[in-house]
């Protein structure tokens, strides 16, 4: 049984990880509603219903709160150890419609605090070297899924699996660029092109006992 004070330790550890949640999600939401460079950290804490002092406790000042929060949402839209679950190269195109669309809450949230972040990261040099940290990460693991699939004869085993995950990376990139620029883009159709494109059916083996003799 936990003593009177791991009881009270692991109480307050709870609470101040969700105060940091709560400020995290509204300034989400406010960068998404406002734009990067009109939020402030007394619209944060408002929005999170909480004293403006919880910001400066939880966070080094504005930019890193606003940071940290479009990293979150990145992180929670492409969590990690989903990509590294995948099976095979075709099932990644699951995780850029949240990018491309913005038919729920959550995937406009994703969406536009993405606008915002890719043009702040031009002038915000911390916000630029996470989002290449996040992005890294994302090639090692599509990288790990071409090499697999290399392997079982499911991609093409005389291109790099880095070069393919590199590309992959930049075709979400674009096509999450295409989008914000044209409303009409038939996004759902790109990607369905692009699920196409990554399927490729091992060379059939004339030695094996279910062909032969056809």
């Amino acid at each position: 049984m936990d003593s009177p004070d791991g009881q009270s330790v692991s109480k307050r550890t709870s609470v101040s990880e969700e105060t940091r949640a709560r400020l995290l999600r509204a300034a989400a939401e406010l960068i998404a509603e406002s734009g990067w460079g009109r939020v402030t950290t007394r619209a944060v804490a408002a929005r999170a219903d909480l004293p403006h002092g919880a910001v400066s406790y939880h966070f080094r000042g504005k930019q890193e709160l606003l940071t940290e929060a479009a990293l979150h949402v990145f992180e929670q839209a492409f969590p990690i150890e989903q990509l590294r679950a995948l099976e095979q190269l075709p099932d990644l195109v699951a995780l850029f419609e949240p990018w491309l669309g913005e038919h729920s809450e959550e995937e406009r949230l994703v969406s536009r605090v993405g606008t915002e972040a890719m043009l702040e990261s031009e002038r915000n040099p911390l916000l630029r070297k996470r989002l290449a940290e996040l992005l890294g990460d994302f090639r090692r693991a599509v990288t790990d899924l071409a090499r697999a699939g290399q392997e079982r004869g499911t991609v093409p085993a005389d291109i790099p699996p880095e070069a393919i995950a590199t590309l992959l990376g930049a075709v979400a990139d674009g096509l999450f660029l295409h989008a914000r620029l044209d409303p009409e883009l038939d996004a759902a159709g790109a990607l369905n092109a692009l699920r196409s494109l990554l399927r490729h059916d091992p060379p059939l083996d004339p030695y094996r006992s279910d062909h032969a003799g056809a």
